[in-house]
């Protein structure tokens, strides 16, 4: 008898690889002929999701019930093979259709539990990732106020760039107003998230990137 099982870590970094705000857009034709001139911010979102205070506290809660879930899977695991030992030596005494019967049993019982990994793996993820969907909106928000403390009209995720000015560098100003702002977010248990209509946990697809902040109002 195998059983496989993980709990992953989920990237975090993706939500916020999109990342461009624009600020003073103008909301006529005649000042679209006068166009700003571009001062462009650069913010190192990955930096922000490993390093904040609330990223890292969402990463050890994450971690916190990965591992016990973990041991939960390794204790059901002996048991499991303990009984799927004990089934293979009764195969020469019993009669053929009540070892079948237990045999069936026993591979439902099998079943159950690797759906149950599965449902303890997805709510988690989604857990998680709801959790730093949270910090990735302040983050647009905190860099959106940084930005115009600075004058910045335009501001860019560092993973999109190759090169570029330090002096362009927003980053460590982002992230002391994100930990000022937000030193924790709540990591909700796992197991309160409802079933959907066919029993199955949430959904665990990667959270949705932010969307690119709409033109600021003059």
């Amino acid at each position: 008898m195998t059983t496989t099982h993980r709990f992953t870590r989920t990237t975090a970094a993706a939500m916020l690889a999109g990342l461009v705000l624009v600020f003073g857009a103008s909301g006529s034709f005649a000042q679209a002929e006068k166009r700003p001139t571009p001062v462009l911010g650069i913010v190192d979102t990955d930096l922000l999701l490993q390093d904040s205070l609330a990223a890292k506290g969402v990463r050890l809660e994450r971690d916190k019930y990965a591992g016990t879930y973990q041991n939960q899977v390794k204790d059901m695991e002996g048991k499991l093979r303990a009984e799927d030992q004990e089934l293979s030596q009764q195969r020469s005494v019993l009669a053929p259709d009540v070892f079948q019967q237990r045999a069936q049993a026993f591979q439902q019982k099998l079943q159950d539990f690797q759906t149950q990994v599965k449902d303890k793996q997805e709510r988690l993820d989604y857990s998680f990732q709801q959790s730093m969907q949270k910090i990735g909106e302040t983050i647009m928000v905190v860099a959106s106020e940084v930005s115009k403390e600075k004058g910045i009209n335009a501001v860019m995720a560092r993973n999109q760039l190759m090169i570029f000015d330090p002096g362009m560098d927003i980053t460590k100003p982002v992230l002391e107003k994100l930990n000022q702002r937000m030193s924790s977010v709540e990591f909700k248990d796992p197991e309160s998230w409802p079933r959907n209509a066919e029993g199955a946990a949430p959904a665990g697809g990667a959270a949705p990137k932010p969307a690119a902040a709409a033109p600021a109002k003059k």
